[in-house]
């Protein structure tokens, strides 16, 4: 059992449920243009399953027993694992209402796929890689959310719109969390960044790139275009070139 070690670095998070936000969200209330909705469904879906998969990765981590992880990680998988899974409530109550499926049947079908690191153990060997690959995600994700801002407001429905904007807002936290213990434990090791990302790069541009379910690494659709990834490589070396 893992404890939420507090480190005292400072680590941000905003506390709010997606449960209550949506509390009550019917289609009735919803604007939709049902061929864009069609259209939207399986981002929505990839986005839900992908959001679940902090839980296959949070045991992935805390399976490792070759890495001794330092508290600071620690206090932030755990803080960065329970707003994943709140935005996994969040985007099944979503989906549950946009596209008529029980929540119960939604869990179902997300649970009853297995995770696989295997592809992904060169980017998994130390704290350190493990944080810069967390960096280039949550970064990469809180742009992709960014850009689903506009589409979530045209539903017309505020409590939509607050939820787009405060998962995202999570995401970059989780980011500037993971860049300030990189800084904190990792500086020594600052001449790898870019040949590690580069290799993050080509890997999820890469013609067989595959997501198993492994949270990390799940940028396998449309809104995640080269440009975008290579933007997020090119911010963190830019943020900790500053340094």
């Amino acid at each position: 059992q893992v404890s939420n070690v507090k480190s005292g670095i400072g680590l941000k998070s905003y506390e709010w449920s997606s449960l209550e936000l949506l509390k009550g969200l019917s289609i009735e209330q919803i604007k939709s243009n049902p061929s864009k909705l069609e259209e939207r469904r399986p981002f929505f879906w990839h986005d839900m399953s992908s959001e679940f998969d902090s839980i296959n990765f949070l045991r992935y981590l805390f399976g490792r027993r070759d890495i001794q992880f330092s508290n600071e990680f620690i206090e932030f998988v755990c803080l960065w694992h329970l707003d994943e899974q709140n935005h996994y409530r969040g985007l099944r109550k979503i989906n549950s209402v946009l596209y008529s499926m029980p929540e119960d049947m939604i869990d179902r079908e997300i649970r009853s796929n297995s995770p696989d690191f295997s592809h992904i153990e060169d980017f998994m060997k130390d704290e350190f890689t493990i944080l810069l690959s967390i960096a280039f995600d949550e970064v990469t994700s809180t742009r992709a959310y960014k850009q689903d801002v506009s589409f979530f407001d045209s539903f017309e429905n505020e409590s939509l719109s607050t939820w787009i904007r405060y998962a995202a807002r999570d995401e970059a936290a989780h980011y500037g969390n993971a860049m300030k213990i990189l800084r904190l434990n990792h500086s020594h090791r600052f001449d790898e960044v870019e040949a590690i990302l580069d290799k993050i790069v080509e890997f999820e541009t890469s013609e067989s790139f595959d997501y198993q379910r492994t949270f990390i690494f799940d940028h396998d659709t449309d809104d995640f275009s080269h440009v975008l990834l290579k933007d997020s490589r090119d911010t963190i070396l830019e943020v900790l070139r500053g340094k």
